[in-house]
């Protein structure tokens, strides 16, 4: 079996994985290499542009927190330029929100308005006097949510707090009310701000970005094994091609998902406290069910669509498309995975037909996303569980293996999002970097 040597081995090519070959190629003379278990490009974030007549997002769909502190904003000024198309959705705001009740009916936008501040209220007064205690966020907003009368305006909040797990892909009881609620950062108002949707596809853009740097990649390569033990220099990959690969350094960029389940064999075996960090951060469940129609039968101008005591309540709109895409979180996305395509959508076009009673209109196409069922991924994104905290992102980020392993990801790194994946591979470079140059 012949063994390949490298300065540096990144595995997996994702958002973090792209950053750190970039920031390798045009720091160093360091030889490296990116081993990929995919046949392309951007793990999480994948555009796919042959199943419809246009591309579309199946996983990331858009640059959150776009401006020039954003670890993207540099690429995409530079190669989206061409393009010209791309432009900013602002996810909740209130002119924009259509929704139904259980019987077909529209709910008036003072009623909708007045759901969407009582959703946001829920999820910002919460403060706890115990810095010490955890509880759930489902926990800590349920005694004001009961208080809510039982009517049309309680029953959209109960549709909106699903569209809430579907933002953090993890059931509220899962969630850290003392990382989520008592986060002066963080509201449901500021995740809906300054998301830039790229019309060309998310994936498809981290494509052209690898294009350009003609970035070193073996793909279809699955890591099945990494030793720091048989050699004291050099890491030793191994792979379920039967490659063997040594590098002095490794920068493991694989999802949280994976390494819950163990899908890369250490030998020896990481550290009690990586492993500790590993298991106590939260990781997700988020899909898409995206239908195409013949026509736009909703209103043009909405961006969000919430039906009420549906089975699949919260759908994102393109009416330029005439495509509703339909989001579902935790462990409704984890049931939906176990059920056929085909009831799945026979549920939703019930509730469609019923709601647009009045209205003519067929399928014409569909897609579905199953994230937890992806080998290369085993979920969508990570959260802060109970008991989690960004102390634990720190562990999962800090290197071990007497600085030879080094970790990158999106759940390195506070905000789940593919720009913080990116901005880790930067970060986890950097550090190989410094180290290298202090060793020579």
């Amino acid at each position: 079996m012949e063994n390949t040597a490298y300065d540096v081995a990144i595995i997996g090519c994702g958002s973090s994985g792209i950053a750190a070959g970039i920031e390798l190629l045009s720091q160093s003379n360091l030889n490296f290499i990116i081993l990929e278990a995919r046949d392309r490009v951007g793990g999480r974030a994948y555009t796919d542009q042959h199943s419809l007549d246009f591309p579309f997002d199946l996983g990331a769909e858009w640059i959150h927190e776009y401006d020039f502190n954003n670890s993207l904003y540099s690429f995409h000024e530079q190669f989206q330029t061409d393009l010209n198309d791309d432009y900013y959705i602002q996810l909740f705001d209130p002119t924009r929100i259509l929704c139904y009740d259980s019987d077909g009916s529209v709910i008036p936008q003072e009623v909708s308005s007045l759901a969407q501040i009582t959703t946001n209220r829920l999820f910002t007064q919460f403060k706890s006097n115990d810095t010490n205690k955890d509880t759930s966020v489902y926990d800590a907003i349920q005694p004001e949510y009961n208080r809510l009368e039982e009517d049309q305006h309680k029953r959209l909040v109960k549709t909106m707090i699903v569209a809430v797990e579907e933002i953090f892909a993890a059931d509220l009881h899962q969630l850290s009310a003392k990382q989520y609620l008592n986060n002066p950062n963080w509201s449901i108002e500021v995740e809906s701000e300054n998301n830039l949707v790229v019309k060309h596809g998310l994936g498809y853009f981290l494509e052209r970005i690898t294009n350009h740097f003609q970035l070193p990649i073996l793909f279809n390569t699955v890591v099945t094994e990494i030793d720091t033990l048989s050699h004291a220099d050099m890491v030793q990959i191994l792979t379920s091609q039967n490659q063997k690969i040594s590098a002095k350094y490794v920068i493991i960029t694989v999802p949280l998902g994976c390494l819950k389940q163990n899908t890369i064999i250490f030998q020896p075996p990481l550290p009690q406290w990586k492993l500790d960090a590993i298991d106590q951060l939260g990781f997700g469940h988020t899909d898409k069910i995206i239908m195409q129609f013949d026509k736009t039968f909703w209103n043009e101008k909405a961006t969000i669509l919430y039906l009420v005591d549906a089975s699949f309540p919260f759908a994102l709109c393109n009416p330029a498309k005439c495509i509703l895409s339909f989001m579902i979180g935790g462990r409704r996305a984890q049931k939906m995975e176990d059920e056929k395509n085909e009831i799945t959508i026979a549920q939703i076009m019930k509730h469609l037909k019923q709601t647009f009673s009045q209205q003519e209109f067929k399928l014409k196409h569909y897609i579905i996303s199953r994230w937890t069922q992806d080998e290369f991924a085993r979920g969508s994104y990570s959260y802060f569980a109970m008991n989690s905290s960004i102390e634990t992102m720190g562990l999962l980020a800090k290197e071990c293996s007497e600085n030879r392993l080094f970790w990158a990801g999106e759940h390195t790194s506070d905000g789940a999002s593919v720009h913080t994946a990116f901005a880790t591979g930067t970060r986890e470079a950097k550090k190989i970097l410094n180290y290298h140059s202090m060793k020579t």
